[in-house]
């Protein structure tokens, strides 16, 4: 009997030691490698340092922008807005509206050039040689200042081009589509809508010289936008600029420009330009928008004698020394307001994304 007990506790004892080898034979085939070990910790380490290193460049990234100067590459240049839009979506929105204002100054800084009188001449002479004929000779070239000489050569990098502005001068513009593109996607949707439709817009100028150069069916179409977005978003940042464009486009489809009239006398289908009286028609034929009554005002106004039109407007002889023109009695009839684009106008909104 005692030495089955004997032999009993001895069996116990080659039981645990034989569980205890097979949890350690098991646990060392779970361990990694050491180049598993390597490589994971590797790719913790990398997690970690992500962060720190986004929010060093965001912490730089203002004194970056206000540091640009004219002696900085349009690679530098497109550095800096890769690094803003990784910045925009960590900000909140006041702090995104500071950075577009910086970008504002970083683009003016970058593109100020201090010319001589001559080289002034020369820049004058390129632009306006380039236009005519494109191919210029490379003596030309060569006087204009040496900073001309990079931007047009790295021209339209980093949202750069050369435009004829509406006061006949010609100058380096940052593209309406820079801040629909960098900073739009990350602001509210009022803001978003109101910059990346205006950007779109004003790649095809409406207007130069006081003439307008888009077709009828665009000028309503923009101005379709407009009414619309002020319904959408009533209470918008931009709600004012939205309104003058509303403004601005109504009177380009209704009457004109000074080079470009809608008609003269406004009597009959005939004396109206064929293609804007079609898109007025098409117009009329809406419902529930200010536009489409307007239309149908000014379908019923161009149908009017001179003496129904006084009658309609309450206006008498005695009034006026001389009887208004018809333009004067449709702005008043449709309740439109007069654009004159010959001089700079007090609100720009056609050449970026942003009225200035």
């Amino acid at each position: 009997m005692n030495l089955d007990v004997k032999a009993y506790k001895i069996y116990k004892v080659y039981i645990v030691l034989f569980i205890i080898m097979m949890c350690g034979v098991l646990s060392a085939c779970n361990q990694p490698l050491p180049e598993e070990k390597r490589v994971e910790q590797q790719k913790q380490d990398e997690i970690k340092n992500v962060t720190p290193d986004l929010n060093l460049i965001c912490e730089r990234l203002q004194k970056e922008m206000q540091q640009m100067s004219a002696q900085r590459t349009t690679f530098a240049l497109q550095q800096i807005n890769q690094d803003i839009r990784l910045c925009l979506p960590l900000m909140p929105f006041p702090e995104q509206k500071k950075l577009m204002q910086l970008a504002d100054q970083m683009y003016v800084q970058f593109l100020k050039i201090d010319r001589s009188v001559e080289q002034q001449a020369a820049f004058d002479l390129y632009a306006h040689d380039q236009s005519q004929i494109p191919t210029i000779q490379q003596s030309q070239f060569e006087q204009l200042h040496i900073r001309d000489q990079y931007l047009l050569r790295h021209m339209g990098q980093a949202y750069i081009d050369l435009v004829d502005t509406n006061d006949h001068k010609t100058s380096y513009q940052r593209n309406a589509l820079y801040l629909a593109k960098v900073f739009a996607p990350y602001f509210p949707d009022s803001e978003k809508e109101f910059m990346q439709e205006l950007a779109a817009q004003n790649q095809q100028p409406a207007f130069k010289k006081n003439m307008v150069l888009i077709t009828p069916d665009e000028v309503s179409r923009r101005a379709q936008f407009w009414e619309n977005y002020l319904k959408k978003f009533p209470k918008s940042n931009y709600k004012y600029d939205a309104q003058y464009l509303l403004d601005v486009y109504s009177s380009l489809l209704f009457i004109g420009l000074e080079n470009s009239p809608v008609s003269i006398y406004f009597e009959a289908n005939f004396d109206i330009q064929a293609a804007t009286l079609s898109e007025i028609e098409h117009l009329a034929e809406q419902k529930n928008n200010r536009l489409a009554d307007q239309a149908r005002l000014f379908l019923r106004f161009i149908e009017m004698d001179g003496s129904q039109r006084l009658k309609t407007l309450g206006i008498t002889q005695n009034e006026y020394s001389s009887q208004p023109d018809a333009r004067d009695q449709l702005q008043h009839y449709l309740h439109l307001k007069v654009f004159d684009f010959s001089k700079p106008a007090a609100r720009d909104c056609f050449r970026d994304a942003i009225c200035r």
